[in-house]
């Protein structure tokens, strides 16, 4: 699945969102403060792109993570952690804003974080 958000700042497009293409990698593009080129025959930014390894698959690397922070919590007494619960609401809010547009024929949408 193809996943592209475009915004007033810049771009983000990955082509493996869903299933990635290699277990031990993925990337997407990302672009930032791209404006029209001299003659609007171009675009003054290339997109970026991002590779992110690993040694591991992404669900191994979640299970990981989750055994790492309850491990933490019932071990040494650490509060939760505070990072995932933001990351994961903004990753949801930015989906359904995705459905939306496309239920609402592919019109734009704001996303309020």
């Amino acid at each position: 699945m193809d996943l592209s958000i475009s915004a007033s700042n810049g771009t983000v497009r990955c082509n493996d969102y869903i299933i990635p293409y290699a277990e031990n990698c993925s990337s997407f593009e990302f672009t930032s403060g791209a404006k029209f080129a001299e003659l609007h025959t171009g675009w003054s930014v290339v997109p970026e792109e991002v590779r992110v390894v690993s040694q591991l698959p992404q669900e191994a690397l979640m299970v990981q993570e989750l055994s790492r922070l309850a491990e933490g919590i019932r071990e040494f007494g650490y509060p939760p952690d505070k990072k995932w619960p933001q990351i994961s609401r903004n990753t949801q809010l930015v989906l359904d804003a995705v459905k939306k547009s496309i239920d609402l024929g592919y019109e734009p949408v704001t996303v309020l974080f």
